[in-house]
């Protein structure tokens, strides 16, 4: 149609539909992967729900259910769960003589249920194993100052002392032995003389 003052004028013929574009295969391609784009966002948006959801624990996540000493509040008593918290699961008692020396092995020795009542309350306070609580206990009753600037130079970060494996080695074993034979020589020097009545410094 042309426009002349106003009038409408036909200059040619109406098309009775629109000219058909043909386009090439590099437009064919552009157009096939704007579309194929433009309906996996669309698909992507559409799901339900938009968030991922929330990852399930599996079992490796969890940690497992540990077993500690139990407390009888009835009778003011801590009880083993197992055999591995038993007496019979530590260091015998000459395990303490050679880690701390002679006395955690005397109050081991003449006050054992306070001993053994005292490492069970460790374990389920602390969560760790009978050796550990023994040699934790061990070194609280040689020297309790010392056991608790450790104990808190731990819990603000610091180096933790194996107490199991500590004063095992043959420079410290030698040097424990020589100071429990002498220990024990007095107390058994002392026992002998109040059995018979002998001066203590008879044998000077």
């Amino acid at each position: 149609l042309d426009l002349i003052g106003g009038a409408f004028h036909p200059a040619s013929p109406i098309p009775s539909r629109a000219p058909i574009i043909k386009m090439g295969p590099a437009a064919r391609w552009t157009a096939a992967t704007s579309a194929f784009a433009i309906l996996s966002f669309v698909a992507a948006f559409s799901r339900s729900p938009v968030l991922p959801p929330p990852r399930h624990a599996r079992s490796s996540d969890v940690a497992p259910l540990r077993m500690a000493p139990r407390f009888d509040a009835s009778t003011g008593r801590w009880s083993p769960s197992s055999k591995e918290e038993e007496d019979g699961a530590g260091y015998p008692p000459f395990g303490s003589l050679l880690r701390q020396g002679p006395k955690p092995f005397f109050q081991r020795v003449l006050k054992p249920d306070l001993y053994d009542q005292a490492v069970l309350k460790y374990m389920a306070n602390e969560g760790v194993d009978r050796n550990v609580a023994q040699g934790n206990m061990d070194a609280y009753l040689a020297n309790p100052n010392d056991w608790a600037y450790q104990y808190f130079e731990e819990r603000r970060g610091g180096a933790n002392y194996d107490y199991v494996n500590g004063n095992t080695d043959v420079k410290s074993l030698v040097l424990t032995g020589f100071w429990s034979s002498l220990v024990l020589s007095v107390v058994a020097r002392a026992i002998y003389c109040l059995q018979t009545g002998v001066s203590f410094y008879d044998f000077l």
